[in-house]
C-alpha cells in the first residue's frame, strides 16, 4: 500500500512537472516608452506596475527614449527589423507582433500575454532568446529589465541628472549678463531721475517695481515655452532630435555672441535688441513717472526684450519640458531669479549711492564686448556638451 502511494505520487509529479515548467517559463516583451509622453503616462502604471504583479512570469525590457538618449536610435532599429513603427508607447512581442498606442495596449495587452506565454525576448538583430538564457549585459543602449520581484520605476518619475542644475544656472547666467536688459533698466532709472531728481527713494521703488514686473512676465513666458515643447514632444520623431537641436541652437547663439566680441556692432542678431526697436523702448521709458508706472512699463518692455533674451530661455524650456508643471516651477523661479540679479544689484547700488546711473551706463558701454564674450563662452561650451551627450 505504501509502495502504491509512492507510485501514484511519482506519476502525479510527472504529470505536473511540464505544467510547472511552463508556468515558470518567462514571457518576455520589449517596451518603448518616454517620460513626459502623455500616452505613455497612461500605460506605464498598468504595464510596469500592475501587470508584473498579475503575471509573475512577465519580463519587460524597457527602453525609455526621452531621458535616456542612447535608447532613442534603438526605436528606429527595432522598426527596421520588426516593422513596429516609430510611435510610443510600444510593446514588441516579435516580428509583426506588437501593440502600439495607449488605447490598443490597455485594451489588448492582457489577452496578448495569455496568448504569448513563454514568449522569448526579441533582440535588435532579429533573433530571439528565452529570458533565462539572455545575457542582459549584451543588450544595447540603457535598458531597464523588470523581472519578477524588481520594483519598476513609477510613471512620470523624473531622475534629474547631476548636471541639470549647472545647465539651468549657466543658461540663466547668460541671460542675466545680456546687455539688453541692463540697458533698458538704466534707461528707466534715467527717466525716474529726470522726473524727480531729488527723490532718491524713487530709484529703489521704481527699480524694484520694474525688476518685479520683468520677473513675473518672464516666468509666464517660461511656462508658455515649456508648454509649447510639451505639445510637440508627443511627436516621437521630433522629440528624438529635440535635445540635440537645442544643443545646436546653443552653439549658434554662442558663436553669435563671440562674433559680437570680436567685431562688435550694436543690435546684433539674437544677441541684442534690434536697432529699430530701441527708439520705441526709449520713448516708452521716458513716460515712466512713478514706481507704479515702472511696473506697467516693465511688463510692456519685456516684449521688446524677447528678441535678444529669448535664446537661452528657449533652450532651458526645451530641457525642462519633460517635467510636470509643478516640477518646472522651482526651476523657472531659480532661472528668473538669476536673470534679474544684475537689475537688483544696479538698483540697490544706485540707491545707496555706491554708484550712479550715469556710471553704470558708461561702464556697460565700455564693457559690452566682454558681456558678449562671457555669454558666448558659457553657452557655446554648454551647447557642445549637449550635442556630444556629455550632459
Amino acid at each position: 500500500m505504501k509502495k502504491l502511494a509512492i507510485f501514484f505520487i511519482f506519476l502525479f509529479g510527472l504529470f505536473l512537472l511540464p505544467r510547472q515548467a511552463a508556468a515558470d517559463e518567462s514571457t518576455c516583451v520589449v517596451y518603448f516608452t518616454g517620460i513626459g509622453c502623455p500616452h505613455c503616462a497612461k500605460v506605464d502604471p498598468v504595464f510596469l506596475e500592475q501587470l508584473p504583479e498579475k503575471y509573475p512570469g512577465l519580463v519587460i525590457i524597457e527602453y525609455e527614449i526621452y531621458q535616456e538618449r542612447e535608447n532613442a536610435p534603438l526605436l528606429y532599429e527595432y522598426n527596421s527589423v520588426y516593422g513596429s513603427g516609430l510611435s510610443i508607447p510600444l510593446v514588441i512581442f516579435g516580428e509583426d507582433d506588437f501593440l502600439i498606442g495607449d488605447t490598443p495596449i490597455l485594451k489588448n495587452i492582457e489577452g496578448k500575454l495569455e496568448e504569448e506565454k513563454g514568449n522569448p525576448c526579441s533582440l535588435i538583430d532579429g533573433s530571439s532568446v528565452n529570458f533565462e538564457e539572455l545575457d542582459v549585459s549584451t543588450l544595447p543602449g540603457k535598458p531597464k529589465v523588470l523581472p519578477e520581484g524588481v520594483e519598476p520605476q513609477k510613471s512620470g518619475e523624473i531622475v534629474q541628472g547631476e548636471l541639470t542644475l549647472p545647465k539651468v544656472v549657466s543658461l540663466a547666467a547668460v541671460d542675466a549678463i545680456n546687455p539688453c536688459a541692463l540697458a533698458v533698466l538704466t534707461m528707466m532709472l534715467f527717466a525716474i531721475l529726470a522726473f524727480a531728481p531729488k527723490k532718491r527713494h524713487n530709484i529703489l521703488l521704481a527699480g524694484l517695481a520694474f525688476t518685479t514686473s520683468v520677473f513675473v512676465m518672464y516666468f509666464f513666458y517660461g511656462l508658455v515655452i515649456i508648454r509649447f515643447f510639451q505639445l510637440i514632444q508627443a511627436l516621437t520623431s521630433i522629440k528624438l532630435w529635440l535635445y540635440k537641436a537645442l544643443g545646436l541652437a546653443a552653439i549658434i547663439l554662442g558663436i553669435l555672441n563671440l562674433r559680437d566680441f570680436i567685431r562688435y556692432k550694436p543690435g546684433g542678431f539674437l544677441t541684442e535688441m534690434p536697432m529699430f526697436l530701441r527708439p520705441k523702448v526709449q520713448n516708452l521709458m521716458f513716460k515712466v513717472t512713478s514706481p507704479k508706472g515702472a511696473f506697467v512699463v516693465g511688463a510692456l518692455v519685456t516684449l521688446f526684450l524677447l528678441p535678444c533674451t529669448i535664446g537661452p530661455y528657449i533652450i532651458c524650456g526645451g530641457i525642462l519640458c519633460s517635467l510636470d508643471l509643478m516640477e518646472t516651477i522651482p526651476w523657472l523661479l531659480l532661472y528668473n531669479l538669476i536673470f534679474i540679479l544684475p537689475m537688483l544689484a544696479i538698483t540697490v547700488a544706485c540707491y545707496i549711492g555706491f554708484t550712479t546711473v550715469e556710471s553704470v551706463s558708461e561702464w556697460k558701454e565700455e564693457n559690452i564686448k566682454y558681456f558678449h564674450l562671457a555669454a558666448g563662452v558659457i553657452i557655446l561650451v554648454l551647447g557642445i556638451a549637449i550635442v556630444l551627450g556629455w550632459v
